[in-house]
């Protein structure tokens, strides 16, 4: 009984925290939204906010950011209609909508699993933009 709780006791202190770390998450989320400008042939894709850097958030934790600009070549015209197609592809990478303003137009997406969330706003007819964060993880 003594050793199996010392096993247990020794598996518990060398395991990691829950969670992925920063990078692990904004490497999730770069991969999300590249797969996504891929699948949706977007052309004139420029990446705003390349990421990389750690924004502290918090006691030993930060933040990362990725954002991209693109057009939509679908041939279906309207923001409402592009940020539908944004998140029916984001969807597939398991995307849960969580806001939507469609003032704006802009939505709000999460995948919980992953601690990422992608912003995805359309100003003009064809034009958009997916600013995407992690949420405040642990650095290593």
């Amino acid at each position: 009984m003594i050793a199996v709780l010392g096993m247990l006791t020794l598996g518990a202190c060398s395991s990691d925290p829950p969670g992925p770390t920063t990078a692990q998450a904004e490497a999730t989320l770069k991969t999300d939204v590249d797969w996504l400008m891929k699948l949706l042939h977007a052309k004139d894709v420029k990446v705003k906010d390349a990421g990389g850097r750690d924004i502290p958030c918090g006691e030993g934790k930060a933040k990362r950011t990725y954002a991209v600009t693109g057009v939509n070549t679908s041939g279906i015209d309207g923001s409402v209609n592009t940020l539908n197609m944004l998140a029916g592809g984001l969807g597939r990478r398991g995307y849960k909508v969580s806001s939507v303003d469609w003032s704006a137009p802009r939505d709000e997406l999460v995948k919980k699993e992953a601690y990422v969330k992608i912003v995805a706003t359309s100003s003009r007819e064809n034009d958009f933009l997916l600013s995407g964060e992690t949420e405040c993880l642990r650095i290593s």
